[in-house]
């Protein structure tokens, strides 16, 4: 079997397991802490990673809204990943993450993505209320 078969067998098995797969990125150094903080996104959720194609740009959008794509006809809002959480950084997002919520999809602006990590459902723990309170719901688990 090819190693592409084999890949995609494995992430078949993964879905009646008690597994998860989380993508790691980056969003850039935070000017006022200094610091890169690493984020992650369920692979489940994700339906691509690419380069940033052209960005229509809309008006009056919200800030962390750049524009839609159209990828592959259908037009698609980016969400500035950054400027939604509220790092300040001067790093230019590279890459989007193309995502699918509840039949929504959206591409999110990273600066970079790093790797795959593969956990347990089990070692997932409720955040603390306070950081599901200034995150706006943006931290689950």
């Amino acid at each position: 079997m090819s190693d592409l078969l084999k890949n995609i067998d494995a992430r078949t098995k993964l879905a009646g397991t008690n597994k998860l797969e989380i993508l790691m990125f980056m969003l850039g150094l935070d000017k006022r802490t200094g610091r890169e903080e690493t984020f992650g996104i369920n692979v489940f959720k994700v339906r691509e990673v690419m380069h940033i194609p052209k960005i229509t740009r809309a008006p009056e959008m919200p800030p962390s809204v750049e524009g839609m794509v159209s990828l592959r006809g259908e037009l698609v809002p980016v969400i500035d990943l950054a400027k939604y959480t509220g790092i300040e950084t001067d790093d230019k997002a590279e890459i989007m993450i193309v995502t699918e919520y509840n039949g929504h999809t959206q591409g999110f602006l990273v600066k970079a993505v790093d790797n795959i990590l593969r956990l347990d459902w089990s070692a997932m723990r409720v955040p603390p209320a306070m950081l599901v309170a200034e995150m706006g719901g943006l931290v689950t688990a």
